[in-house]
């Protein structure tokens, strides 16, 4: 009897071993994975970010420009003051997740990117403001010479219409096309969310639209963040690491007008629960007189504020450090184990008081986004 029992604590003693093991095993496959797909995340976005701006330039505004130029637009800290990023037009958005519904992961970093055409087209780079019409109102007319839009950009103008960035080496603003004329096209003002605003086209000084800007027409519009998917019977949530992006398009080949909405997300890297992003600003632009925005308690930028993300700092960056990270399952608690810190994002051991597996990123932009 004392033998079988010795035996029976050997197999269970065994059992337990195998079972961590296997724990083990599932848990480091699962991080390994992904790892893999972050990776190749990463990429895009540090892609996009190095690309950000190309042929739809933003900018620093000089005094007193207009706002809302900015081709990088930093959300952090999704949940608090910003409850939610609006996709479209028409009052489409993301919020945060709640139960079984989908959701942004509140406390994580979101960013857009805004590019205008990726190809070479002689029309849209020779583009530039003739005249300026009276100003004054809720709308613009502005001649354009030489013409650079198609026939389906100016069928599309409307709430929808294409969007353009008028700009020259101090000033850049946005507006949206929604008419045109023998006169030239018809713009309004947008606002933060690239919503047609119905503000006044007053002048300033400087101007913008003026005489000998450049125009530029966006093309491109992506959204990366931490997203967790609609839980079903059967179909339990997908937590990770999504791309919103609007609609294909390629005017210069005769399709349709490119828009500004923005798709539902798509997933790109599963297992991503957090991503963080400091930003790279010029010397003495960061809150302590540094060149970061967002790495520390100490370096905040108020990007986490709903109109920051068009804000004259925001408009300055020039580059970023992106982390992500897969929180795992702990298996076996070490006492006193640091927790790695999001830049900003302190854990909170109580509730995050466990191993991370973690990927960064760095990128300084190699096209001229800001003068």
């Amino acid at each position: 009897m004392t033998a079988a029992a010795v035996g029976v604590v050997i197999v269970l003693a065994g059992l337990a071993a195998f079972d961590i093991q296997d724990r083990f095993s599932r848990n480091t496959e699962r991080l390994l994975g992904t790892q893999a797909t972050s990776s190749l995340a990463l990429t895009m976005m540090q892609r996009d970010l190095e690309n950000a701006g190309l042929r739809f330039r933003g900018g620093a505004q000089d005094a007193g420009g207009p706002q809302w130029a900015a081709v990088v637009r930093p959300y952090d800290n999704l949940g608090g003051a910003i409850t939610q990023l609006v996709n479209d037009t028409s009052g489409g958005n993301v919020v945060a997740v709640a139960g079984p519904n989908p959701g942004f992961v509140p406390g994580t970093d979101a960013f857009e990117v805004l590019l205008g055409s990726q190809q070479l087209e002689p029309a849209r780079l020779a583009a530039q403001v003739v005249s300026p019409g009276a100003w004054g109102g809720a709308t613009l007319q502005v001649f354009v010479a030489p013409n650079p839009f198609t026939a389906n950009e100016i069928g599309a103008v409307g709430a929808d219409g294409p969007l353009l960035m008028f700009w020259n080496d101090d000033v850049h603003c946005i507006g949206r096309m929604v008419g045109s004329g023998a006169l030239g096209v018809i713009v309004q003002k947008v606002d933060a969310n690239l919503v047609n605003s119905g503000a006044i086209w007053a002048l300033t000084t400087p101007a913008c639209p003026a005489n000998g800007m450049r125009v530029e027409v966006l093309q491109t519009r992506r959204r990366y963040l931490v997203y967790q998917s609609q839980t079903a019977v059967g179909r339990p949530p997908r937590l990770g690491l999504y791309l919103q992006t609007n609609a294909f398009c390629d005017p210069a080949d005769g399709g349709a007008a490119c828009d500004t909405n923005l798709g539902a997300p798509r997933m790109i890297a599963e297992g991503v629960d957090d991503m963080q992003v400091a930003w790279r600003v010029p010397g003495g632009w960061g809150p302590d007189g540094g060149t970061w925005c967002e790495r520390s308690p100490d370096e905040l930028c108020g990007f986490d504020q709903p109109s920051a993300q068009g804000s004259q700092l925001a408009a300055q960056i020039i580059g970023a450090q992106i982390y992500v990270s897969s929180r795992g399952s702990e298996l076996l608690l070490r006492a006193n184990e640091p927790v790695p810190h999001l830049l900003n994002h302190i854990p909170v051991p109580a509730t995050d008081g466990i191993v991370r597996s973690i990927m960064q990123t760095g990128v300084v932009f190699r096209n001229v986004v800001n003068p």
